[in-house]
C-alpha cells in the first residue's frame, strides 16, 4: 500500500493540471502545515482520496507537502537539478540512461525514506525513475513515446 501512494504522489508531483477545483482543506493537514511551514507564501491545496497536497515557496524554494487524510505528514519534495545528487546516485543513473535527456528531478523526503526521482526521455520512451544514495536504481514508470 505504501508503494502505491508512493507512486500516485511522485505522479502527481510530475503532473500538474490545468483545471483546479476548488478543495476542502484537510482541518488536520492544515494544522500541521501551519505549524511546520510557518513562513510559507503562494500556498495551495489539492487533495484526493488518499492524500492531501500542498504546493508553497518557504525560504525562497518551491516546495510540495503531502499529508495522509489523517492530517499527518507523508513527506516533502522539492526540485533539484541532476547536479544535487550524490555521487554513486548520480553515476548509477547515468549508467543506466545515457542516451536519455533529464526533463525533470525532485527529491522526495519521506517519513521512511528519502530518494530522489527523475523524469526522463529518449526518442522511443520516457521513464521515471528512483534513485536512491546509495546508488540503487529502479524503474517506477515507463511509457511509449
Amino acid at each position: 500500500m505504501k508503494k502505491l501512494l508512493m507512486a500516485a504522489i511522485v505522479v502527481a508531483t510530475f503532473v500538474t493540471s490545468a483545471f483546479a477545483e476548488p478543495t476542502k482543506i484537510n482541518y488536520l493537514a492544515l494544522k500541521n502545515f501551519t505549524a511546520e511551514f510557518k513562513k510559507a507564501s503562494d500556498v495551495s491545496w489539492s487533495s484526493t482520496t488518499e492524500f492531501v497536497k500542498v504546493s508553497f515557496v518557504w525560504d525562497s524554494e518551491r516546495m510540495e507537502a503531502f499529508y495522509n487524510t489523517a492530517g499527518e505528514k507523508i513527506g516533502t519534495s522539492r526540485a533539484v537539478s541532476i547536479d544535487e545528487l550524490p555521487l554513486k546516485a548520480k553515476r548509477a543513473f547515468a549508467k543506466k540512461y545515457d542516451t536519455y535527456t533529464v526533463k525533470e528531478s525532485i527529491l522526495f523526503e519521506g517519513a521512511d525514506e528519502s530518494a530522489y526521482f527523475i523524469k526522463a526521455e529518449n526518442d522511443t520512451e520516457s521513464v521515471i525513475v528512483k534513485v536512491l544514495d546509495n546508488g540503487f536504481v529502479s524503474v517506477y514508470r515507463r511509457s511509449r513515446k
